[in-house]
This record gives C-alpha cells, structure tokens and sequence, in this order.
C-alpha cells in the first residue's frame, strides 16, 4: 500500500530466494539476518517507526479505510523475527465516511498490541523464480476487529502482510547486505484494490503466499463475502537502541 492499512501495519526486515535455490532450499536455505553493526546478538534490539505516506486498507471489493498517521514500537527477540505495536491514527472508512477504532483504543484508533503481532524477516519474491527482495512479513497472530459507526459496520481483518525494506535516501533502492544503516524505509504496496504486490516470502524452508483478508458485516446487508485485503503506506524505521540504551546501526547478511 501506499498507505499503512490497518492490519497491515507497519515494521521491518529482509530475506532471499533464487531459480536454482527453489531446488535445493530444504538443503541449502538462505536467510536473511539481522544484527548490531560489526556483528552479536540484536535480540533485544528496540526501534520506533511512524507512516510518512498515510496509511490506507482497502479490500477487493473497494472498501477503504483511511488513516492520517500510524506510530510503532518493535523489539527483536531474534536475528529474525520480533513483534511490534501499532498504532493508527485518525482513521475512517469511506463510502459511507464513518469513524473506525479498535476494543478499547481512542476514538478513530487502530491499535495492534505488542505480542500478537509477530514480524519475520526474509526474501520476498514477485514469482517463484524472480525475488530475492529485502522485505519484512508481519504476521497477526489474532484477528483484528475494527468497529467503523458504532456498529453500523465491522470489518474483521486476518491474515499477514509482506512490505519492502528500501533505502530512504536515493532511489530508494532495496536495503544491500552487509551495510549498516541507521534508517530504512518500509514500503506496502498494493498493485489493485486488495492486492499486495508482494505475496510469495522465504520462510522455514518454503516459498509460501501470505494474504490480508477483511470480513465485512453491515447493519443494514448483512455479511459480506470474505474479500482480500491491502494495505497502502510507507514506514521510516530509526532508533535502534541496544539493551544498554545506547543507540546502534544494524546490518543484513544472508546465512
């Protein structure tokens, strides 16, 4: 997405595949790690990350949800993988405009809460055999339940989410390995409405398709097909402390 949905939501990371490693994955897999700058341990590694493109869900059916903003907190609690909150801001459906929120968030929040949603890095592919992209999949270990007018309609989002690592300077390039950096772009993207342009990722030794899907129930018509979903939006990741609070760059490198 050009614009951080709503379950989508935003954090980061990377991952690799090729033609020849389809072949021998389950022998030889490539990972994509995570690390301090000159190497050790990044679990325990925190960073922030806010939306510079705001965010948007939209599904199949042409349902959206705006944002105006989104705010994250992520922790790594391995070289790859980790989980984050999220929070997003402002937000409302369109068509007809209501206000939408979260159980217990501020009205027109969307919160996703520290430990059920999970971020795994790796290699994100456009084919099975074209990829080998840094990227990041966040994975929603419950659903989430957005109430948009009080009632007048819910939209129950399950599923995962797959976003870029990117340069933010430049042509905004992927993130290279071996490179420290203080900062990086997170980039969902959506190539039609309720289709990611990513969906095939590199994970536990299989190609495997992830996909965002919304369910949809109004007041008046009742529930709607299960539709899948996008999200559109663009996240800067910075300050990566240290357990100690110092602040630190990080770096990829493929094992």
């Amino acid at each position: 997405m050009k614009r951080i949905s709503i379950v989508g939501l935003c954090l980061a990371a990377v991952f690799a595949f090729s033609a020849g490693a389809a072949s021998s994955a389950s022998a030889a897999p490539l990972l994509l790690l995570a690390q301090p700058r000159g190497g050790g341990s990044i679990a325990g590694v925190t960073f922030l990350s806010e939306t510079t493109l705001a965010p948007q869900l939209s599904t199949h059916g042409g349902h959206l949800i705006d944002c105006t903003h989104a705010t994250n907190f992520g922790k790594f609690l391995s070289s790859t993988l980790g989980d984050v909150l999220i929070r997003f801001l402002n937000c409302k459906s369109l068509n007809p405009e209501l206000e939408c929120q979260t159980a217990g968030a501020g009205k027109g929040e969307i919160h996703l809460p520290l430990a059920t949603t999970v971020f795994h890095l790796g290699l994100a592919h456009l084919t099975i055999t074209e990829g080998r992209i840094p990227a990041i999949v966040i994975l929603l270990e419950k659903d989430v339940l957005i109430n948009c007018g009080n009632g007048l309609a819910t939209i129950l989002v399950l599923g995962s989410v797959i976003g870029a690592l990117k340069l933010d300077t430049g042509n905004h390039g992927p993130i290279p390995l071996n490179a420290p950096f203080s900062t990086a772009l997170l980039d969902f993207e959506q190539i039609a409405h309720g289709l990611q342009h990513l969906r095939l990722f590199l994970f536990e030794h299989e190609l495997r398709t992830y996909d965002l899907d919304a369910l949809i129930t109004e007041a008046i018509g009742g529930t709607k097909p299960l539709e899948l979903a996008a999200e559109d939006t663009i996240v800067l990741l910075s300050h990566f402390l240290l357990p100690s609070g110092k602040e630190n760059e990080i770096e990829l490198i493929e094992h």
